[in-house]
């Protein structure tokens, strides 16, 4: 039967991957408005693919791709890399988290409960480092005294969405992957009992695996002297009567 770990999993997890996808598709990772030289009522942002600049005054945007030298720099490639890989990490692992929850039966299987979720933690982790590396860029031209006023961006939006949605996946991730080792508690057929069997003297010990029988073995009440023996069925441990 499915746990209430399992359970929130499966429903944390879809919410932070829908927050990663619109992290990634929307262009606004850096922000900049009220820009030098440019009118106050224009609004400039940069998305991993599209740049794009809107006024306050006139509904609508206008976006053009990314310059040919910015989109071919190595930290950008490694950032969309790192954001594809996340999201397609996450959307595999969440069917795959299904088929461990297995809701038809009664008897999910936490091997694939627990795969699921340390994939959820990896996507979210990816996807971690791809925001906070782009918020250290941001920061630091921010600081940096040779960064000229124009081009001072803050952090956009799609920071903040890309640390949730992350988040959300290694939360979900986690509450999936305690369920690694977990075994089915429910009950099942009893279990057949070990059988131990000892003669003692002139009695008969016998554990059928709930307790200890007693029987004589002879009509007589002579001292267990001459009829001393001993008959180990099965080993069941150190329990021996005394």
């Amino acid at each position: 039967m499915a746990t209430a770990s399992m359970a929130l999993g499966l429903v944390v997890a879809p919410m932070g991957w829908v927050l990663m996808l619109a992290a990634t598709v929307t262009p606004r990772w850096r922000e900049f408005s009220g820009r030098p030289d440019f009118p106050q009522d224009v609004f400039f942002s940069d998305g991993l693919w599209e740049s794009c600049m809107e006024m306050v005054s006139v509904p609508g945007r206008q976006c053009h791709a990314l310059l040919q030298e910015t989109a071919m720099a190595w930290p950008l490639q490694v950032l969309r890399a790192l954001t594809i890989i996340s999201l397609l990490t996450g959307v595999l692992s969440y069917p795959l988290a299904h088929a461990g929850v297995r809701w038809w039966t009664n008897h999910p299987t936490p091997g694939l409960t627990g795969t699921a979720g340390l994939l959820l933690v990896l996507s979210g982790t990816m996807y971690i480092c791809a925001t906070s590396y782009m918020a250290y860029r941001v920061l630091e031209n921010m600081a940096s005294a040779q960064t000229p006023a124009r081009d001072k961006f803050q952090l956009g939006t799609c920071l903040y969405l890309g640390w949730s949605g992350g988040v959300a996946e290694i939360l979900a991730g986690i509450c999936l992957a305690i369920n690694f080792q977990k075994e089915d508690s429910s009950p099942g057929p009893p279990a057949i009992p070990y059988e131990l069997a000892v003669e003692r003297g002139c009695f008969k010990h016998r554990f059928d695996g709930v307790g200890w029988w007693e029987e004589d073995t002879q009509t007589s009440t002579a001292f267990p002297g001459p009829c001393l023996s001993w008959a180990l069925f099965s080993h069941l441990g150190n329990n021996f009567p005394s």
